[in-house]
């Protein structure tokens, strides 16, 4: 029997025309239109926050919380975050409140409760690696006889194992064996070698079929299996993509899609070069010929046919033309040599501490490696991004370098993410604008007390945050942010919930009523006469300026000798 699925879509058990290896699809039974929500999974087979996280993330709804205490602050004084009591019995797995835990009982805890006095006696924890608990999950359902749980793992077209593939790899298959193993002593089973072998195609199909969760600007965690979903196929080019909302996954489209079209999500970070993708996708066993792989396409190639470029004339890179012929120089890089480059970047190995001259010389190695895509100007490709974007991250929480974290962000947003990510309703390109917002309010503070000249250096930066209006450039980003929210993620999303409640919070102020005025019509009709022409003076000139440090900020630290270096000398 086929999984139930939500109404738009059904599943195609036709040989895949193009895809040998692909026995079944998910189908479109109607039209959507890009950022529409295709489908909903709000019953899955698993779904489990990671290992440790277990204990700061409500078992049932995936909540991300702190576990409540004995101290008047209840949760290391965590704002807005949700308190998390643990199971009275075992201690281990915390929820949210009442209802959430006998919600969680009902599904399983009632049967893995148990398996948490086994582990602490065992090995002295109160948590389980995840592959281990979603296996453990898995084998007590099966034996408690759950109809949907042996549909999908025991049903001759169930969930696709892979067993033989995964055998291939002598590591991982090593490590699966051992997770296997520790699974099934766990869950209090015996030990013999026809349930070790269950466990193993357990473990197969959760690998196989299971999404990641992972969220680190949210702090969300975990793995989510529907069997429903676990039939959608890959595509480096896909038309849709999920998110996740605590226990529910959300299917939505990326571009148009037709009746009777395969819908399409990208397993891996499709934004790699070739042979990465080709790498990460080795353990899903399948070799990808999609548009983007058969013609060996680089981001600025996608980003040119796509049908999404005409919405970003409502983003913070509204120069079309530029999206349509970017600015590069494709003659200073060859795509052997980005493929050479990825590899050695990704084999730098980094520091292990937090020494931040380790961490900066780390850094250095990486855009040393970087420096032919820099004078191509292929900021979009990888790995430029993620070595500007890991330096912003850095810098963001450091006391001494957040201000320069916001000329790296503006720079990510204008100059690389709309390329990499054509859809401006993409999250990751709305969770961009709310960083940039942050910063820009933390460094508003500094600007108004004029201490921000005493912590920047550069004078460019101070000067243009010294005459900018940082306030209506924090609410139109906000109102950008809450715009392309509102079609590509759930309303319930923390990003978009957190940049609602600053919008309102600006609106409130007082003495601004032109300005907000002025920024309501432009994000009602961005061809809007006076609004655009506010948007484009007192926004996007600012944020395009503050762009233009970026690389100057980025070869002036990452281009000079280390001062530990210098002393030696």
């Amino acid at each position: 029997m086929p999984p139930h699925l939500p109404p738009g879509i059904r599943i195609n058990h036709d040989h895949h025309p193009t895809h040998p290896g692909k026995r079944r699809s998910l189908v479109a039974t109607q039209s959507f239109s890009p950022g529409s929500q295709i489908a909903t999974f709000s019953n899955p087979l698993i779904a489990l926050p990671d290992g440790a996280s277990m204990r700061t993330t409500c078992n049932y709804c995936l909540r991300v919380g702190s576990q409540d205490t004995d101290s008047p602050n209840g949760g290391g004084g965590q704002q807005q975050q949700q308190q998390l009591r643990a199971c009275t019995a075992c201690k281990a797995a915390v929820y949210c409140n009442a209802t959430c835990q006998r919600a969680h009982w009902r599904a399983v805890h009632k049967l893995e409760c148990k398996m948490f006095t086994r582990v602490r006696e065992n090995v002295g924890k109160d948590w389980l690696p995840t592959p281990v608990r979603a296996v453990a999950q898995v084998l007590i359902l099966l034996k408690g006889g759950d109809a949907a749980v042996k549909e999908a793992f025991e049903a001759e077209d169930g969930l696709e194992a892979n067993v033989e593939g995964f055998k291939a790899y002598e590591e991982v298959w090593k490590d699966f064996e051992l997770q296997a193993t520790a699974a099934v002593v766990y869950a209090g089973l015996l030990e013999g070698e026809e349930m070790l072998a269950k466990a193993r195609e357990v473990l197969c199909k959760i690998q196989t079929n299971a999404f990641n969760r992972l969220d680190a600007d949210t702090g969300m965690t975990g793995i989510f299996l529907d069997a429903g979903l676990a039939m959608v196929n890959h595509s480096c080019v896909p038309n849709a993509f999920v998110g996740f909302d605590k226990r529910t996954a959300v299917l939505r489209a990326e571009r148009p899609i037709q009746e009777g079209e395969e819908i399409t999500i990208s397993y891996i970070d499709n934004m790699l070069p070739t042979s990465a993708r080709h790498e990460a996708l080795k353990l899903y066993h399948f070799q990808c010929d999609c548009p983007r792989c058969w013609d060996d396409l680089d981001v600025y190639e996608v980003c040119q046919t796509s049908p999404h470029i005409h919405l970003n004339s409502f983003s913070l890179q509204p120069d079309l033309s530029k999206l349509q012929d970017p600015p590069i120089d494709r003659s200073k890089v060859t795509r052997a040599e980005i493929e050479i480059i990825y590899k050695k970047w990704q084999a730098l190995t980094p520091p292990q501490g937090d020494d931040e001259e380790e961490l900066l010389e780390f850094a250095r190695k990486r855009w040393e490696l970087c420096r032919p895509l820099v004078e191509a100007r292929m900021w979009a490709v990888e790995p430029v991004p993620t070595t500007i974007n890991q330096l912003a991250n850095r810098w963001q929480t450091s006391y001494k370098m957040f201000v320069y974290a916001l000329p790296l962000l503006c720079f990510l947003s204008t100059e690389c993410d709309p390329f990499k990510l054509v859809a401006p309703f993409k999250p990751w390109r709305i969770k961009g604008i709310v960083a940039i917002i942050k910063l820009l309010a933390l460094t508003g503070e500094f600007t108004a007390s004029g201490a921000l000249a005493t912590r920047c250096t550069h004078e460019g930066l101070v000067g243009t945050l010294a005459t900018a209006s940082q306030v209506s450039m924090c609410e139109a980003l906000l109102r950008l942010a809450v715009h392309h929210g509102s079609i590509g993620a759930a309303e319930d999303w923390d990003v978009l919930k957190q940049a609602k409640s600053m919008l309102e919070d600006l609106e409130s102020l007082e003495g601004r009523e032109h300005e907000s005025n002025l920024l309501r019509a432009w994000a009602k009709d961005p061809e809007d006469p006076e609004g655009a022409a506010f948007f484009e003076n007192q926004v996007l000139r600012p944020i395009n300026t503050l762009a233009s440090f970026a690389p100057e900020i980025l070869e002036e630290m990452l281009s000079r000798r280390s001062p530990v270096k210098q002393k030696q000398k």
